[in-house]
């Protein structure tokens, strides 16, 4: 419920020097926050969906149940695990306390972001792979639950040194901003997918500039960000200009060897190996990573100020989902088949007009309940 406007309940019952007093004891006491900086997006929405659209959610079915229980059996926090999947259920707990308004996980999803941050270490195998798999729903639990007080305050300090900080585990990708300019694969996805989160959360616009334009570039647009890192053969072979320096990561219309490539994610469908069709699952597998970190950064994106962001490179994201939609009607790996692709399905739907097959989302990688998120709550198709 809305506050009363400027602490005052204006009635004809009251005097007007009653009310004179009121309005002036309710102007001082805002004064100390009438200079601050406005937020990333109004005090009564969140980063990823306004608090009208929040509300509209549903309170029953399958999708709510599932989500609720899953806040209900949060885990333990790992932030050195790429499997770890405390973020998710965090984010869960605190979906339904801004639902619902019950403290309880309001209190849980709070006490679960700050455990994550103890349990960051430098040096970890795949760390910032698993950094960036899980910090963006870190940030969006943070927001949904509206942390508050030193835990604000420690979590913000926190977040904004993370974005840049060495934390190792990889010759190369051993930061989130790094490994976002540097990898045109699902690293590079999933962490400009929690660059994104923490930079809008901590209101950093000229950070959220830099990295959409990354975003874009490795969506197809070379103008905005030019990816320079060198490609495997196999990957190669799936470019359109058979070129492992001057490429998109994502590729633009194109056919190879009679072969639809339009779509592809280079470097990640070349992990099932060189061009062929359909392409080998674990290429599929790597497709639909890139999917869930670029369809949440987009998301965002589009939220916060990039209002066209699913439209950019000729909406190369429905392009990106129409490989896997091609595999499958060709006999090779679809959608549904692991949690990490039961994830877009329902935004991609939503955002594009698709008729993706659905399935009960559960948790993902980088975001998870997009069933009830997204969609009506109940699965409109069980294949892939």
């Amino acid at each position: 419920m809305s506050p009363v406007r400027n602490g005052v309940q204006w009635t004809s019952r009251v005097s007007p020097r009653t009310l004179t007093l009121a309005l002036l004891v309710a102007t001082a006491l805002s004064l100390p926050f009438a200079f601050a900086p406005a937020p990333a997006v109004a005090a009564t929405d969140y980063l990823l969906m306004s608090r009208s659209a929040l509300l509209a959610r549903p309170v029953t079915g399958t999708a709510w149940l599932n989500m609720r229980e899953a806040a209900q059996h949060p885990g333990t926090a790992n932030l050195c695990d790429p499997d770890n999947d405390h973020h998710l259920r965090t984010l869960a707990a605190a979906l339904v306390y801004a639902r619902t308004g019950a403290s309880a996980y309001g209190t849980k999803a709070r006490a679960g972001v700050m455990a994550a941050i103890r349990t960051q270490r430098v040096g970890c195998n795949n760390a910032t792979l698993a950094l960036g798999r899980q910090l963006a729903a870190y940030v969006l639990a943070a927001d949904f639950a509206r942390l508050s007080g030193t835990n604000a305050s420690t979590f913000r300090s926190w977040l904004s040194r993370i974005r840049t900080k060495i934390i190792g585990g990889h010759s190369i990708w051993n930061s989130l901003e790094r490994t976002q300019h540097d990898s045109a694969n699902n690293w590079g996805a999933y962490a400009g997918a929690s660059r994104i989160a923490a930079s809008l959360y901590l209101g950093d616009t000229s950070d959220v500039s830099q990295a959409s334009r990354i975003v874009r570039g490795f969506l197809g647009d070379r103008t905005m960000y030019a990816f320079r890192a060198n490609l495997t053969s196999a990957a190669v072979s799936w470019t359109c200009n058979n070129s492992g320096t001057v490429y998109t990561p994502v590729n633009p219309t194109c056919t190879k060897s009679g072969i639809n490539v339009d779509g592809a994610s280079v470097a990640d469908i070349s992990r099932g190996g060189s061009l062929r069709w359909p392409p080998g699952s674990t290429g599929i597998a790597y497709q639909l990573d890139a999917i869930q970190g670029l369809g949440l950064s987009v998301e965002l994106l589009s939220r916060n100020g990039y209002s066209n962001a699913w439209s950019w490179s000729n909406n190369a994201l429905q392009r990106m989902a129409a490989v896997v939609t091609r595999s499958r009607a060709s006999g090779g790996t679809g959608w549904n088949g692991t949690r990490t692709a039961r994830q877009m399905p329902w935004l991609l739907n939503l955002r594009y007009g698709t008729n993706i097959p659905t399935m009960t989302s559960g948790v993902g990688r980088a975001i998870g309940f997009t069933d009830w998120l997204y969609g009506g709550g109940a699965s409109t198709a069980a294949g892939q």
